[in-house]
């Protein structure tokens, strides 16, 4: 079965910073930030009632571990589909997949410019709107009762937010990888996969 509806920036995944010296970092809560070089910067901008993060390759794993977030929920609720789950089942997947959506959205909402760069905050801010907008394609499935009847308007809502969805969804992605390339080269941050983007693999590959 095709996995049209995951909602992936396949790209995005390999996009957290690879450990280059044992300097010092600020911790940053459920972040899978290492290190990066002495001369790559600190933060300078802050803001009063904000998330703030000193070090570039925090700000950029701060960033790429909520998209990466909602993604897993994406996928989880997907696999509750392709397996015909119950409504009950279902449903809990899909309010987990809009609250993780919402959750990361006020995260990134909150967060600080980097040293007056606020393009990639803005196309990962773009995107997860996106994401909220795409996710009410799924509001008909819940409520279906009749697995048979419900498999068979999946196929209709693959179709139709392929129809509808996806060029905005690669346009949108595009600029999101855009804005993390410029924000990594400006850094020099090394980008790798790290264990949350492995798991994640795992987890679209698996049958159930």
């Amino acid at each position: 079965m095709k996995k049209i509806l995951y909602i992936i920036a396949l790209g995005c995944f390999i996009a957290s910073c690879e450990k280059k010296h044992n300097d010092s970092t600020e911790a940053v809560k459920d972040s899978t930030a290492l290190s990066s070089p002495e001369h790559a910067g600190i933060n300078k901008d802050s803001c009063s009632d904000g998330v703030y993060i000193k070090y570039p390759h925090a700000y950029n794993n701060y960033i790429i571990d909520n998209q990466a977030y909602i993604v897993e929920k994406n996928i989880r609720f997907v696999k509750a589909l392709e397996r015909n789950d119950t409504e009950d089942k279902a449903g809990a997947a899909y309010t987990e997949l809009k609250e993780q959506t919402q959750h990361s959205l006020d995260s990134l909402e909150r967060l600080c410019p980097f040293n007056g760069n606020t393009e990639f905050k803005a196309s990962a801010i773009e995107l997860f709107k996106f994401y909220q907008e795409a996710w009410t394609q799924y509001e008909t499935l819940i409520g279906i009762k009749d697995k048979k009847e419900r498999v068979k308007n999946y196929e209709k809502v693959k179709t139709h937010f392929n129809e509808i969805y996806a060029k905005k969804e690669k346009e949108l992605e595009d600029k999101f990888i855009t804005a993390h390339t410029n924000f990594s080269n400006e850094y020099m941050l090394h980008v790798r996969k790290t264990p949350l983007h492995e798991k994640l693999d795992s987890l679209l590959y698996l049958k159930k």
